[in-house]
């Protein structure tokens, strides 16, 4: 069962803005009710576990909300209280009982180690921290080798001072320890463990406040549970991360959004932007730069705005305008409505409407939307510019792990699509306009270095995406040591931009047949014939493996439909009756897959 197939009043109660404790205990009840009913109806849910070194039930109920806020039926464990280690190494444990897709861990300082005299030396520090990754890490073992994905909380270090900075400078003291662990993790989980950042909220509510002594000392309880619906949004954002859901497009209105007044009746002279516009002109000056960062960073930036283009394009031009024409990937003003606008970015910039965050601060027009493209993501921004920046923060839309090569040209590889695609109203044919992009491709064995990247692929890719599997970095890093796997990576540019590594295979040799476990490529380069490049790379390869046969699977997914024939356009035959699994004989001639890329 999916979220919005739930009842009317509990759907209601999730979407609401506000919350209270008494909501959270109220809508993790229920859910819990219904995911039992649906999995005693065969319905597939979401099967969450929640461990922690504390009291875990509490934060499991927020889990349960923050994750049905997403769209999906989670069936939630909430492991006993203190047994985070003993559940996840006993292979015979209620929580391994459970089978989870997700586990999420919840350590505390007060259980991860002992205090240290304050003159310890700095060696020996070090040694404990690094004994402590281990002991991490062989949580993580554990719970992979049952393909969980494991999102697990930072450490939120105690909010005593003792003597003040003398404390903090001691690498002995715990608060030093903790942020020394907590790096330390960072390093040895990248690519395995999705993290939510424990200690950045408690630090915005307030250590102290966050987790007053007497909850801890009365039920064993970490933080305060008035704090339940503030945790809400900041389990999101790790879990769209953890799950390849992370928006990836913002899209933006310009009046009274980007700036302040109306730039068809102020000009732009008179709009108010900067410093010379006192305080309300520094705020949205400030807030410009803040989404310059953000595209900079990999979020694609979009406009939708009704207005005139080439006033809309000159307010772009102020002298203090952080943001010019260039930082947007798709730019559609017009007196259409909204919805027709950002339907028309999603079509030029292929890329869902699930994807999208919309920043506008009409409530009329984010009303439209909202009716008629609940999939889009709303922000409400207020009136004061100053508190722009919080209010689009708050939803954690574009939360990230760690950045990739891709993700920081991102923006700039949208934009060369867009002009790609503007190219082809003028070509004659098809053909013509991808001759004329002059693209350049290569297909090559993934090195260590490719993982990051493949891995984001993995979890963000879900049309171009045979079979819907899901690797994580060290089963990816895994195959780069088998002899019987290996692990391909597609990179491609043209005559617009380096689109950098865009698609991957992962191939299992099985007698004389080559199968494609997996194929993946990114929504930017869809119907440029990469498909029929790589195929032919990938036959030659075969050959010199000495295969006589590929093989290949689709699974159909609700996204994935767009590849429902690209085994029988390649020239693949049906290996089965029900249009699962396909084969093609290494020994037919390739003249079928032409491609209009060149190898380089």
């Amino acid at each position: 069962m999916a979220a919005n197939n739930l009842p009317d009043t509990l759907r209601a109660r999730l979407a609401a803005p506000q919350w209270t404790p008494a909501d959270v205990m109220a809508c993790a009840d229920q859910l819990q009710h219904l995911a039992q009913e649906a999995q005693s109806a065969g319905t597939s849910v979401q099967r969450v576990a929640v461990v922690g070194d504390l009291t875990s039930d509490l934060l499991a109920r927020a889990v349960a909300c923050a994750i049905a806020q997403e769209g999906v039926l989670p069936l939630l464990y909430a492991a006993p209280y203190g047994v985070m280690q003993q559940e996840c190494l006993d292979p015979d444990s209620a929580l391994h009982a459970f089978r989870p897709d997700v586990v999420v861990l919840i350590p505390d300082w007060r259980n991860t180690w002992p205090a240290l005299p304050v003159d310890t030396p700095v060696d020996r520090v070090d040694a404990d921290t690094q004994a402590q990754v281990r002991r991490f890490e062989a949580l993580w073992d554990a719970l992979e080798a049952r393909r969980c994905i494991i999102i697990q909380h930072t450490l939120v270090p105690p909010s005593q001072q003792l003597r003040g900075i003398a404390e903090r400078r001691s690498p002995a003291s715990m608060a030093s320890r903790v942020d020394a662990l907590n790096t330390a993790l960072f390093e040895a989980g990248a690519g395995r463990v999705c993290w939510l950042q424990a200690d950045q909220l408690a630090a915005q509510v307030g250590r102290v406040t966050w987790s007053p002594a007497r909850y801890y000392y009365a039920g064993k309880l970490g933080f305060d549970p008035r704090f339940l619906a503030d945790y809400l949004p900041w389990f999101r954002g790790a879990w769209r991360a953890a799950t390849g859901r992370a928006k990836k497009l913002l899209v933006l209105d310009l009046d009274d959004t980007l700036w302040g007044g109306t730039i068809g009746d102020d000009g732009p002279e008179g709009i108010a932007l900067g410093p010379d516009h006192g305080a309300r002109g520094e705020a949205f000056a400030a807030w410009q730069q803040y989404i310059a960062q953000l595209g900079q960073r990999g979020v694609v930036l979009a406009v939708c705005s009704k207005n005139d283009l080439a006033l809309a394009v000159s307010g772009l031009s102020h002298a203090v305008s952080a943001l010019s024409r260039s930082d947007f990937s798709a730019f559609v003003c017009s007196w259409s409505d909204k919805a027709t606008g950002l339907r028309q970015i999603a079509t030029e910039l292929n890329l869902s409407l699930d994807t999208m965050v919309f920043v506008d601060d009409n409530p009329a027009e984010r009303s439209l939307i909202e009716q008629i493209l609940p999939e889009v993501a709303l922000v409400d921004l207020g009136t004061d510019p100053a508190q722009f920046i919080e209010r689009l923060e708050s939803g954690h839309w574009f939360d990230l792990q760690s950045y990739t090569v891709a993700d920081l040209r991102r923006t700039a590889t949208y934009t060369a699509r867009c002009e790609a695609l503007a190219t082809q109203s003028t070509a004659a044919d098809l053909s013509t306009y991808l001759e004329g992009l002059e693209m350049v491709g290569r297909l090559a064995v993934a090195q260590a270095a490719d993982l990051p990247r493949l891995t984001q692929l993995e979890l963000k890719t879900n049309q171009f995406n045979l079979t819907t599997r899901r690797y994580a970095q060290p089963q990816l890093a895994a195959t780069l040591a088998r002899p019987d796997q290996q692990l391909l990576v597609f990179q491609l540019k043209d005559r617009f931009g380096d689109h950098g590594q865009v698609s991957s295979m992962l191939l299992v040799r099985e007698g004389d047949v080559l199968r494609i476990d997996s194929w993946l490529m990114s929504c930017r380069v869809f119907s440029r014939s990469a498909e029929q490049f790589m195929l032919v790379g990938l036959i030659a390869l075969a050959k010199d493996q000495g295969a006589t046969t590929l093989s290949g699977e689709y699974l159909p997914s609700s996204r994935n439909g767009v590849v429902a024939d690209l085994y029988p356009r390649l020239g693949f035959i049906p290996a089965c009756t029900k249009g699962r699994y396909w084969r093609r004989n290494l020994a037919a001639p390739i003249s079928d897959l032409t491609s209009h890329i060149r190898a380089g």
